[in-house]
């Protein structure tokens, strides 16, 4: 083992962290990818059909940080193409912004986007995030050209 001497006085390596450090600690992680496009013109939030990540909870303190990586097109200038993440009817952003949004001013703008939540759920039940889309000025997609869109949700000890 390394000693390290400051001022006359020995200290050992640390080599790992405490045991007794509970909280913040990643407990599982799961993945989804999903390859559709999704559109819609709707003015309201609507589920983006198959983006979704179901985890269940080892403990009701335990907090759930969940990551959504994909490509968003506004597929015409004008648009604007709003995304959140909802935890069964709640929705987890802004509740006219969403998440993340891009703005086609004057072109079209294909994009990546990440949606990313730290949620409180307060259960061990089962739990489904779902990806919900909603457009102003036209139809917008998300995951245009089909590409592999990343889904994962991570517990962690509250």
């Amino acid at each position: 083992m390394a000693l390290t001497k400051i001022n006359n006085n020995s200290l050992s390596a640390i080599t790992g962290l405490p045991a007794a450090i509970a909280t913040g600690k990643v407990l599982q992680v799961v993945t989804n990818t999903h390859t559709s496009r999704f559109s819609t013109s709707s003015t309201s939030y609507v589920a983006a059909t198959g983006y979704t990540i179901a985890i269940t909870p080892s403990a009701t303190s335990s907090k759930i940080f969940v990551c959504i990586s994909a490509m968003a097109d506004s597929a015409a200038s004008g648009r604007i193409n709003y995304m959140t993440i909802y935890r069964g009817s709640t929705n987890l952003g802004q509740s006219s912004d969403g998440l993340a949004s891009t703005h086609a001013v004057g072109t079209r703008i294909y994009t990546p986007v990440t949606l990313s939540v730290l949620d409180s759920p307060s259960t061990t039940s089962a739990i489904t995030y779902q990806v919900y889309i909603k457009a102003f000025g036209g139809a917008v997609v998300f995951n245009d050209q089909e590409s592999e869109a990343q889904l994962t949700a991570f517990e962690i000890a509250g």
